[in-house]
């Protein structure tokens, strides 16, 4: 943990320099590439608020921790939140066993169901509500994690889980830890919890959704598929860069999500084709939990809209739907983003051209990224017919509009966005 927190404590430092230090004569300087603050921000001085998690334990091991976490909680009567595939991994025993040391036994609750739905988040209310429990552990990916809030939140609060669509919570959850098994949501520092009702994406957010502790322990994702390891990455990946393309984008935000985006870089493929490389995982797992705090404070973008109307209809995993839409994304926000991407290029390698060139041939690279992940890169990959375009176009405005794109979108552009995708062109 000591050595996690002093590297975490160097990289915001150097990032920090890096990235956001303004030299006296009014321009940024980031390794050669000058811009003026008006290239990464609309004002000068921006105000910046940002929420986080009560207490983040992060490290090897980590989850040799989780007695402490509950006796500081002092609770006594743990329900753990998980899905079938944790259970048959062994990760879930692994947890049990640190809590039988002590001489405590966990309730378990196995039937998360990748990309929750309104009955599966309904199912798991139904259950808290007929125990006796004082603290909820999600343990898994964003599913589990999303769908331990909801049971944390409903334990002690009545009605349905779409009343608070209308309304907000009128009791305090119970404690909550979240325990990611995968690097990628970053569910484990953001107040959203995300379902499906039908085939629309809807998401409940409240500040008091934090959890009190995230504790992250890269060793959990070395169990994690090389196809798993690719979607989640790359939603990670997403995050961090549309936390670039927002209006609400600020020194600290855009610290981290840089220094995110340059671990993913160097170290997806590597987790993607030696799944036991600890290294490669330990800052899979960084930047994963890194832009899930940005993710927190600043909101997603183009490529998560997109995303939603793919998901459901092409049986796709959120972050491969999200990682097809990125690089267009990128090129459609190039006006108002070419330093922050030209940064993105130098993670890539690239070190000669014009700020402009640079940032393109990061998009160029980023799409590569994802092809060479063994992902769709284009719809018409995907096998979406061209003639549905201007329905996805209308759906991605009217059902998931982003106001706060740095770029401002309406439907003829995004029809137009839709092309670009089905073509696999970067203009």
């Amino acid at each position: 943990m000591k050595r996690s927190l002093i590297i975490l404590k160097h990289a915001l430092n150097y990032i920090t320099f890096k990235y956001v230090f303004y030299s006296s004569s009014n321009a940024l300087s980031t390794d050669g590439i000058y811009m003026s603050r008006q290239d990464f921000y609309s004002l000068e001085t921006p105000a910046i608020s940002f929420d986080s998690v009560k207490k983040l334990l992060f490290g090897i091991n980590m989850h040799k921790r989780i007695n402490e976490v509950l006796r500081m909680i002092k609770a006594t009567k743990p329900l753990i939140i998980t899905d079938s595939g944790i259970v048959q991994s062994g990760i879930l025993d692994k947890i049990r066993d640190v809590m039988e040391t002590d001489g405590m036994t966990a309730n378990v609750w196995g039937r998360v169901v990748t990309e929750p739905t309104l009955e599966s988040m309904d199912a798991v209310k139904e259950f808290v509500r007929q125990g006796d429990y004082e603290v909820i552990i999600g343990l898994g990916g964003g599913s589990s994690m999303d769908t331990a809030n909801i049971a944390a939140f409903m334990k002690h609060n009545p009605g349905n889980v779409t009343d608070y669509f209308r309304r907000r919570f009128e009791n305090p959850r119970l404690p909550l830890i979240l325990v990611p098994t995968t690097a990628g949501t970053g569910a484990e520092m953001t107040g959203d919890i995300v379902f499906s009702i039908g085939s629309e994406k809807r998401w409940l957010s409240d500040f008091n959704a934090l959890p009190d502790v995230a504790l992250v322990d890269p060793v959990f994702t070395l169990t994690m598929p090389p196809n798993v390891t690719a979607n989640t990455g790359l939603d990670a990946l997403c995050h961090a860069v549309e936390a670039l393309m927002t209006i609400y984008a600020n020194p600290l935000s855009d610290a981290l999500a840089l220094q995110s985006i340059e671990w993913i870089i160097c170290n997806i493929e590597r987790a993607y084709h030696q799944g036991r490389d600890i290294s490669a995982r330990y800052y899979m797992s960084l930047a994963a939990t890194t832009a899930g705090l940005v993710n927190q404070n600043v909101p997603a973008t183009l490529p998560h809209s997109v995303g939603y109307t793919l998901t459901h209809r092409y049986k796709l995993p959120h972050g491969a739907s999200c990682a097809i839409a990125l690089p267009y994304c990128m090129r459609y926000n190039l006006p108002m983003c070419v330093g922050k991407f030209a940064l993105i290029g130098k993670f890539f390698g690239v070190t000669e051209g014009s700020r402009k060139e640079m940032a393109l041939k990061a998009i160029e690279e980023t799409k590569k990224l994802v092809d060479n992940l063994d992902l769709p890169t284009s719809l018409k990959e995907l096998g979406v017919p061209r003639d549905l375009l201007p329905t996805l176009a209308k759906e991605f405005i009217e059902k998931y509009p982003r106001p706060h794109n740095i770029c401002r979108i309406d439907i003829p552009k995004a029809e137009k966005l839709y092309q670009y995708m089905w073509d696999g062109s970067i203009w």
